[in-house]
């Protein structure tokens, strides 16, 4: 695990020849979390094995630091964010209308294909996050 990185400074960045969109994604949803004050700190896990390039990017609560808030990877078309400590349910993301993936709670996981998505997103985690 490597800690105190960003997005544009990464190995997973390097490593997976992620698409234009995903990068784009990646570099709004860290922005939106980090604007919004959710989080902090920034840890990563790459994972350069040929034929299996790919890596996560884990962001940690500002309030907690050694809590994990989320994972996101760049994929082909989206980005895939996996949400821990069941701070959402997989129900809560099929209200908003969110793409869920196969995950099941606590730690579902949802495909986020746009810049809107993100907001909506971060959004909802502020609102959650602030009642708690």
């Amino acid at each position: 695990m490597i800690y105190n990185v960003t997005w544009l400074t990464s190995q997973t960045k390097q490593i997976y020849q992620a698409t234009r969109t995903s990068e784009v994604l990646m570099a709004h949803l860290e922005e939106c979390l980090t604007r919004s004050n959710l989080v902090e700190m920034i840890g990563e896990l790459p994972v350069p094995d040929k034929g299996r390039e790919y890596g996560v990017l884990i962001y940690y609560y500002k309030a907690k630091p050694k809590k994990r808030l989320l994972s996101a990877a760049p994929r082909r078309d989206h980005n895939h964010i996996v949400l821990f400590r069941g701070i959402l349910s997989r129900k809560e993301l099929l209200d908003n209308n969110f793409d869920v993936g196969n995950s099941t709670d606590p730690q579902p996981d949802v495909k986020l294909h746009s810049q809107e998505e993100v907001n909506r997103l971060v959004e909802i985690l502020h609102k959650k996050i602030s009642k708690i």
